[in-house]
């Protein structure tokens, strides 16, 4: 692709008033700096020429360009950032920018934050954009949309009236090309290249993208497509995430099935009053967090991007301007995760002593709560396992805008959006058990029909775990003392892990798929009249539509059909496991010795399975190499499984699935001025937006739950509907204290919505096994999360910032500022408690449970610092020349906030999502043909889950980070540049905790990736 080239707009003693909206001022802004036609590039010039810059310099000017002249607090980054060195996707590039956080997916830039918050409207060419990744969320993430389409983005953070559709922290403009904005005439360029990833040691990962565009003074249009096939490695090991966790006293009947923290024969600590020391502190008053299981894996995200962009612009005559837009992303994503976890049999109970413990001074129930980091199990179950995640996605927007503008006092545009989108995720998961499988069914032996074989047990060459006999079960060690987690496994099992015969599939599933669709329509019209030079007025209208529809299933077999009246068709069944009987009333199988066991057992390396059984290492301390299902296996999820289980069928659940519909009736009206006061220029705009939102919200009334893991029937649905309308003034003033130095104020008032799942999601229960009465395990709710609640209200919060900024030269300035939220309305994570849930036979056992479920916060604030510099030595006079090809774009973000929730520490929980701190520093060099960049970025720790496992007061949190990237490139001819790119070279991973630095959960660990690639421009 063509180089970025910018010149800097002449310095003026302050930014034009703004005849259209913000978005279109922006756009100008990024005209100014761009290059006119004809002009030289970098290098020696007569004098008088016009002096171009091209490369990174030149994209740090253009982004100190579009700042100065913007009308808000904005920050931008430009084409030579994007998709370039040394940045993967536009997230990693928007890190740069100061109180922007990003969250990683298999080590790419993925889904934002602006200012610690993930309220963020996303805009393409000043409008909003509908992405296929963040169809029912505002959150945006960009994993799926090729950097390269891209000619810029901003982060606008004080909103203008005319802004009606952004954030509560900051809103996302992305600029795609046009016509116009190149030069006249023919452009042509494309670039290829290759990734390489240290841990998936896979052959280079293709890349091309290519653009062609041709303009004359009336006429233009632009193609640019680009293309990826990237293998992401992204492991884990630590705590296994979705199982939860629970808070159990020493020698209670809570701790374990048996009644404490091992079997009942085994000695577990010193009898002392109260119950059983199993610290050795003398004592029992204690209580420890029980993680339900540990696991490690091995993940390759395999992901295909295509991406389009075209556009077509005709100057119809001297006062119009047609534009036409059209924007297509498609990606096809294969997760594909192999890996092991170690469970207690029996779910509901801990069966481990604490090797190593710490007293945290927190209280719960009168017990002091214990940080472990030595977990002595007594060892139930361990298993391998594959599992395949496949998302399949597509966003399409169009944009049809005419302009009128005849260089007099009134202008004028009409536009028109249209966008759809649509995921679908689909997920397959194979497990297989290296024991005997007597835990789970008397002696092990699976009943079947004699057409099937018959009675059989589950795997002969198992070990033998037996956790309710006592003394049986096998003893392992995970120590987490350090920052990744070391096994030690029972030599027992260690010597069976490298038989393959000694595995036996033990269960097959799909579930928790979804297919989600949503469309965007848009119609607005903006205009604005100049009073005078100083003085103009801009209003505009704008009406929108949204629907969301998003239908969530499991996939279930009918097993066993025609064994009986009650079963004629077979018994639908979700977890195709050898500890499920189909023994449920409503629905049974079985002869005159039993009912039948769900899951067909078969050894792993039965010809079924196609020689797709291989070895794989966990790459997890003290775990040896292991068989797994290739998860490549399962790509086409509902073909493996029925290639298992035939006839298979969608049952859709009620309490994830939902309907909601957006209209949005909003106008604005703004003054935009410029004068001077004792001297000192300034400029600005004030203004008011009304926005009428409408809410239209289906929900499913879920029945009793079926059988065998399947969501209960629609019992009928919950239409709400809703009418709410906001009131939203906005100020921006700058002024110009001298030629380079601008000081700005902003207030503002801003309303963003909910996720959409927020408004419509519903029940969705939990469950797992109970063991304790073995040939009659029963599914116990455990808890679950209640996703949607229509009554909550949206994000509301109240603005004000200052920052003062001083221009040093065309690609260099330093600003600080300071800014202030007000959130008076928001939504976080809680817990309510329900003891009137049935466990999966219907039956309701009066277990008291703990539900996760959004809920409306009473008020919290964000503040903070933001301060930047972007300098490049050559506008510094006193530098030698040395120095003068080198220049640094640093900045630092401090940004506390308060939920108004404590964790069990005492320490106040920040918002979700959110670093205190952020820091960035880039140092680059660039000389006529040699250009060389080093990126750092850092962010504190984040706030992740509140009451984690159902436990109040039990935050997750992200540990600090640091990620080094960096690239070369070098231009071989004008026209023809190679480079070369590394991220994450220091083998950064996520570490994640439980309150207490000490409690350690699990790591995400990413992998260092290395990219060379040429591009040519015409």
């Amino acid at each position: 692709m063509a180089h970025a080239q910018a010149m800097a707009a002449p310095a003026n003693g302050g930014a034009a008033p703004a005849p259209l909206p913000a978005q279109t001022q922006l756009a100008a802004a990024d005209q100014a700096a761009s290059p006119s036609q004809g002009a030289s590039s970098t290098g020696a010039a007569d004098a008088g020429d016009e002096i171009v810059v091209t490369g990174i310099r030149g994209s740090q000017q253009r982004a100190v360009s579009i700042k100065r002249n913007a009308v808000s607090v904005v920050d931008s980054i430009s084409a030579e950032d994007i998709g370039k060195l040394p940045d993967v996707t536009i997230s990693d590039s928007l890190q740069r920018i100061p109180g922007v956080q990003i969250l990683r997916s298999a080590g790419e830039g993925s889904t934002i934050n602006i200012r610690g918050l993930p309220q963020v409207t996303t805009l393409l060419n000043g409008e909003s954009y509908l992405g296929a990744q963040s169809i029912t969320t505002t959150q945006p993430n960009f994993n799926d949309i090729p950097s390269q389409l891209f000619a810029g983005a901003d982060v606008i953070k004080s909103s203008t009236a005319d802004l009606l559709n952004a954030g509560i922290t900051g809103t996302v403009n992305l600029r795609t090309r046009r016509p116009f904005d190149l030069k006249e005439g023919l452009t042509v360029a494309a670039a290829a290249e290759g990734a390489y990833g240290d841990r998936t040691k896979h052959k280079f990962d293709p890349n091309f993208n290519g653009l062609i565009s041709w303009h004359n003074d009336k006429f233009g249009f632009m193609a640019s497509a680009a293309y990826s096939n990237v293998r992401l490695s992204n492991s884990h090991n630590g705590i296994q995430e979705g199982y939860g966790a629970a808070l159990h006293n020493e020698g209670t009947a809570d701790a374990t099935s048996t009644g404490g923290f091992s079997p009942a024969g085994r000695a577990r600590g010193t009898p002392v009053a109260g119950g059983v020391d199993v610290n050795g502190d003398g004592d029992a008053n204690d209580t420890f967090i029980v993680p339900q299981g540990f696991t490690g894996w091995n993940k390759i995200d395999q992901r295909k991007r295509l991406g389009i962009n075209g556009s077509v612009q005709w100057k119809i005559n001297d006062a119009l301007t047609l534009t036409g837009d059209g924007f297509f992303t498609r990606q096809d994503e294969h997760d594909r995760t192999a890996g092991f976890q170690m469970q207690d049999v029996n779910w509901q109970a801990a069966e481990f002593t604490p090797g190593a413990s710490r007293d945290t001074g927190s209280v719960v129930n009168g017990y002091h709560v214990n940080t472990t980091s030595i977990y002595n199990y007594d060892l139930g179950n361990f298993d391998s396992y594959a599992q395949n995640d496949r998302y399949k996605s597509q966003s399409q927007n169009y944009n049809l805008e005419l302009k009128y503008d005849d260089g007099g006092r009134f202008k004028a545009s009409l536009r028109g959006i249209y966008g759809k989108a649509y995921q679908h995720y689909d997920q397959s998961y194979a497990q297989f058990s290296l024991s005997n499988g007597e835990q789970w069914e008397a002696g092990g032996i699976g009943h079947y029909p004699t057409s099937l074989g018959g009675d059989r047990v589950f795997n002969s060459d198992g070990y033998t775990v037996n956790t309710l006999a006592g003394l049986n079960s096998l003893p392992a060690t995970v120590n987490f003392t350090g920052n990744k987690p070391v096994f030690s496994l029972p030599s027992q099992l260690q010597s069976e892990l490298s038989d393959i015969n000694n595995y036996a599939l033990k269960t097959l599933s799909s579930e928790g798929n979804y297919r989600r669709k949503g469309d965007l329509k848009i119609a607005r019209a903006d205009a604005s009249y100049e009073v005078s030079s100083d003085l103009n007025f801009s209003f505009g209208a704008r009406y929108s539509e949204r629907s969301v529809d998003d239908f969530e299933f499991d996939r279930a077999a009918p097993l066993y059909g025609g064994n009986g009246a009650s079963n004629p068709a077979g018994c639908l069944v979700k977890w195709k496991a050898f500890d499920v009987p189909v023994n449920d009333a409503s629905c049974n199988a079985g002869d005159a010795a039993g009912f039948y066991t769900a899951g067909l057992t078969r050894k792993a390396n039965d010809p079924s399975f196609k020689g797709q059984v291989k070895l794989f290492n966990p790459g997890v301390a003290g775990v040896p190499n292991m068989y797994v299902l290739d998860p490549k296996a399962m790509d086409n999820a509902l073909k493996f499984q029925n290639s298992f289980y035939p006839g298979n069928v969608d049952v859709m659940n009620p309490g994830a699935s939902f309907n909601v519909g957006v209209k949005q009736t909003s106008g604005y009206v703004q003054m935009n001025f410029k004068s001077d006061l004792f001297g000192i220029p300034y400029s600005g705009n004030a203004g008011v937006k009304i926005i009428n939102t409408r809410l239209d919200i289906t929900q499913y009334v879920t029945g009793n739950p079926q059988p065998y893991g399947l969501a209960g029937l629609v019992t009928g649905t919950l239409e709400t509907k809703r009418d709410f309308t906001d009131f939203l003034p906005a100020f921006n003033v700058a002024f110009d204290l001298t030629h380079n130095l601008k000081f700005r104020f902003a207030f503002s008032k801003t309303m963003t919505l909910l996720d959409l799942n927020q408004w419509g999601g519903g029940l969705n229960p939990n469950y797992a096994i109970d063991t304790s009465n073995p040939g009659a395990p029963v599914f116990r709710v455990t808890g679950g999360s209640q996703n949607g609640n229509p009554q909550l209200d949206p994000w509301r919060a109240t603005n004000v910032e200052g920052s003062l900024e001083y221009y040093l030269g065309r690609s260099s300035l330093v600003s600080v500022g300071l800014f202030h939220i007000n959130v008076e309305s928001f939504i976080q994570q809680g817990n309510i408690t329900r003891s009137d849930l049935p466990d999966n036979d219907g039956v309701v056992r009066n277990r008291t449970v703990s539900i996760s479920t959004p809920i409306q916060g009473a008020g919290g604030t964000l503040q903070g610092v933001e301060a930047g510099a972007k300098i490049s030595f050559n506008d510094l006079g006193f530098m030698p020349t040395l120095l003068s090809n080198f220049g640094i774009d640093t900045n630092f973000t401090y940004s506390p906030s308060d939920s108004g929730k404590k964790d069990l520490a005492g320490r106040s929980i920040p918002f979700q999502d959110n670093s205190k701190i952020q820091t960035n520093a880039a140092l680059y060099y660039q000389d006529r043909r040699f250009q060389a960049r080093v990126a750092w970025n850092f962010r504190s720790k984040r706030a992740v889950q509140s009451d984690f496992g159902g436990i109040v007061g039990l935050e997750e949190y992200q540990a600090p980070t640091n990620y080094v990237d960096a690239s070369i490139s070098y231009d071989i001819t004008p026209n023809v540049t190679i480079y070369g790119q590394g991220s994450n070279l220091t083998g950064e991973y996520e570490k994640y905790y439980l309150t207490w630095k000490d409690e350690r959960a699990f790591n995400n660990i990413f992998e260092r990736r290395f990219t060379a690639g040429a591009r040519v421009k015409f």
